[in-house]
């Protein structure tokens, strides 16, 4: 049997004003972009910025070239990128301090997490995540049913 190819999951982020977006997450991550690629009029066309051993892309909305719109266009995003880091709190006050807007606050989670989640300026919501212990998919769900329980009573 053939050997399964690699398989990676890279969001695109489309957004108004990517330019601000590239300086935004220069600072954020503390990482320059990998590469960008700008359109003759400035825009930007690709941006990947590589953290470790993840990555990402970026772009303008560019719908005079087929482009995704952007979160800004509808007032609204239909996915949320989930992001591990070593400090859950000190990444929600870093995007904080950049102008994201925090819509939960860092909280202990019933499935072994510090959680938090964050819309950037441009729309795109996060979920920020500390792992503080190793659960089994049936301690979780044993969590959760406690959990559900408590809402009931």
């Amino acid at each position: 049997m053939p050997t399964a190819p690699k398989c990676e999951f890279i969001p695109y982020l489309s957004i108004s004003d990517a330019s601000k977006a590239v300086d935004f997450y220069t600072r954020v991550f503390g990482v320059e972009p990998y590469l960008l690629l700008n359109m003759p009029d400035g825009r930007v066309m690709h941006c990947e910025f590589r953290i470790g051993e993840a990555r990402f892309f970026i772009s303008e909305e560019l719908p005079e070239h087929g482009g995704t719109p952007s979160p800004a266009r509808h007032d609204c995003t239909t996915v949320a990128i989930h992001l591990y880091v070593i400090d859950c709190d000190a990444m929600v006050e870093t995007m904080a301090n950049n102008g994201a807007t925090v819509l939960m606050p860092p909280e202990d989670v019933f499935w072994g997490e510090r959680f938090a989640r964050v819309r950037d300026p441009f729309g795109h919501e996060w979920g920020i995540t500390t792992q503080l212990r190793e659960m089994t998919p049936d301690e979780i769900q044993a969590e959760a049913a406690k959990m559900f329980a408590a809402m009931k009573e």
